[in-house]
């Protein structure tokens, strides 16, 4: 069913009411304001109350709601929980929360709403990285997959597992669930593994049986996939050549479709990394727990996509007085029509069209 995002004082959020969810046809009406300022709401219909934060992240929180967004915008240029706990005085606990909030709260849902619209034209990139933290607490690491759109830099996907290939297998399954059911896009990728086992056990099938011998079990690759490694050759640890690998597809054209670089994913990751402390190589900002590391990750990709304007995505404006458009990758892959504050972010809530 087609989702449209809405404010939480659209609807009735009463289950048991029987306009519960309705954008269109609601009888929601202002009812005054709380002490503290916050609007309320009331429903004609069932007479249930509510505020205007029911369903956000703001909802029963005693901090000020402009406290919380500024909170959640440092975590996301990159400031660690320590750092903002002693200049805000916080907690680090009621961050922690916050956090936690953030990625279960409207904004995730914001996103998976957009993201699930259809986008069969898809030419991606995807990388792939170890970092400190994470669910193995001997080793201290995990391993972040992303997929990236290569003409909009929209991170359409992200992973996070013990190892690359459990990593590759949640980012695609995702991709998979979203709009790719029967099989993958053109994708380019590091030379890290996991990738090519990846592909098969998310978009592989397993062969008829031919009436002889023993039934096939293992899943195969299937016709008409594309897809690229770009493998990095080092000597002592300097960079010294290039070389192409196509797993899937006819190489000359697989070349032509996605080039012969992934550029577009380094740059991304790197992005990751200053956007998110806990990525931060060397230093002391890496997750203890791999739910907050998910959480992090989770909200760097939510600002990344709605809040920031990428400056290789800006078009020429046509008006006076204005050289310069500024885009967010969301805007060019034409799944919103402006650049999203970190508040509107935070309170859209899906519902479905009715």
């Amino acid at each position: 069913m087609e989702q449209r995002l809405v404010s939480p004082g659209a609807f009735c959020p009463n289950a048991s009411c029987a306009l519960y969810g309705r954008a269109k046809g609601n009888r929601v009406i202002r009812f005054g304001k709380t002490a503290s300022g916050i609007q309320r709401y009331q429903c004609a219909a069932c007479g249930r109350t509510f505020t205007e934060a029911k369903g956000a992240v703001f909802y029963k929180k005693q901090t000020p709601r402009k406290e919380i967004l500024e909170t959640l915008s440092f975590l996301a240029e990159g400031s660690r929980i320590s750092s903002i706990s002693r200049v805000k005085g916080l907690k680090e606990d009621t961050i922690l929360r916050w956090l936690r909030d953030a990625r279960r709260g409207g904004g995730r849902g914001a996103v998976a709403g957009l993201l699930a619209q259809p986008r069969s034209d898809r030419r991606a990139v995807g990388v792939c990285r170890a970092n400190k933290g994470g669910e193995d607490a001997e080793k201290g690491e995990s391993w972040r997959c992303a997929v990236v759109e290569m003409d909009t830099r929209l991170r359409a996907a992200r992973g996070l597992a013990e190892n690359e290939t459990k990593g590759w297998v949640e980012a695609l399954t995702a991709l998979k669930r979203r709009d790719h059911p029967d099989s993958p896009p053109p994708l380019a990728s590091d030379g890290w593994g996991g990738h090519r086992e990846a592909w098969v056990e998310v978009w592989g099938k397993v062969p008829e049986y031919g009436g002889r011998g023993r039934p096939p079990t293992r899943k195969q690759p299937q016709e008409g996939w594309q897809h690229l490694q770009v493998v990095k050759e080092r000597d002592n640890g300097h960079l010294t050549g290039v070389r192409l690998e196509v797993p899937y597809g006819d190489p000359s054209e697989v070349i032509d479709r996605l080039g012969e670089s992934i550029a577009h994913g380094e740059r991304t990751h790197l992005t990751m990394r200053q956007m998110n402390g806990r990525l931060v190589r060397k230093g002391l900002g890496f997750s203890k727990e791999f739910e907050m590391l998910q959480a992090s990750c989770a909200w760097d990709d939510l600002i990344y996509n709605l809040c920031r304007a990428v400056k290789t995505l800006r078009v020429e404006a046509k008006e006076e007085g204005r050289r310069w458009i500024p885009r967010s990758p969301a805007m060019a892959a034409e799944l919103t029509d402006h650049i999203w504050t970190v508040e509107e972010l935070l309170t859209k809530i899906p519902i479905p069209n009715m």
